[in-house]
């Protein structure tokens, strides 16, 4: 689907690369783009909303990281902390010896090999910064703004039921059921509904309703605020 310029997108990762849930003309439709290809997924935007650390620190872990960990309380799990750049560049090719080293010096601890698989996602959406239409959005902090509290897994049954419910109410000129029956069939259903969690904090952006998780975030070494909106 090409998009219309000034859409609003949504975006998460899923196995095939990027899923993208795009808001133009008052309807919903779908992207994908493999990785590598944020790019040209984003290519006419106005806001755009993923589910990927946006900023990278020199050192040390990123305070809205934490922060998100710490609003999200019994299920901070769901947060992984994003290495420093150096980490990143290295990635899952080094030697992990060599990249447990390298964290260790910059962060004081090592880091996952779940954070680490990240790496080249990161980088494509980093190839696209500094750029003030890409926002950080983590999808599990939306869901709890939408329903209240921290839902069940989004791998459970019941996760996945709220997670539902919770959209149908926050976006009630969208048939929820719809547009996930309309999605790729490739795109499995939890990283639909992050996307369409990201699509919801886009939308409220574009109304100027979103809001940071820190009052203050600190920007990267080019200039990127490293912040999680809702």
């Amino acid at each position: 689907m090409a998009a219309t310029a000034g859409h609003l997108i949504g975006i998460d990762g899923y196995p095939g690369g990027w899923v993208g849930a795009v808001w133009a003309g008052g309807s919903i439709n779908w992207m994908t783009a493999p990785i590598g290809g944020f790019a040209s997924l984003v290519d006419g935007a106005a806001v755009i909303c993923v589910d990927i650390p946006v900023g990278l620190a020199d050192s040390g872990w990123r305070p809205c990281d934490l922060r998100a960990k710490e609003l999200l309380g019994s299920a901070r799990s769901r947060v992984f902390m994003t290495p420093p750049r150096e980490v990143i560049l290295l990635g899952l090719a080094a030697p992990n010896d060599e990249v447990q080293r390298l964290s260790q010096s910059l962060t004081g601890q090592g880091v996952s090999r779940q954070s680490l698989g990240l790496a080249s996602r990161i980088l494509d959406v980093d190839g696209c910064l500094p750029d003030s239409r890409i926002l950080e959005v983590h999808p599990e902090l939306v869901f709890q703004r939408l329903a209240g509290e921290s839902l069940p897994s989004k791998k459970q049954a019941n996760g996945v039921a709220r997670r539902i419910s919770s959209l149908a109410l926050a976006m009630p000129d969208v048939d929820v059921i719809a547009v996930l029956e309309a999605c790729p069939g490739d795109v499995p259903i939890d990283d639909s509904l992050d996307a369409l969690a990201t699509l919801w904090t886009a939308r409220r952006h574009s109304a100027g309703q979103s809001e940071g998780i820190i009052a203050h975030p600190e920007r990267d070494a080019r200039g990127t605020a490293m912040q999680m909106t809702i």
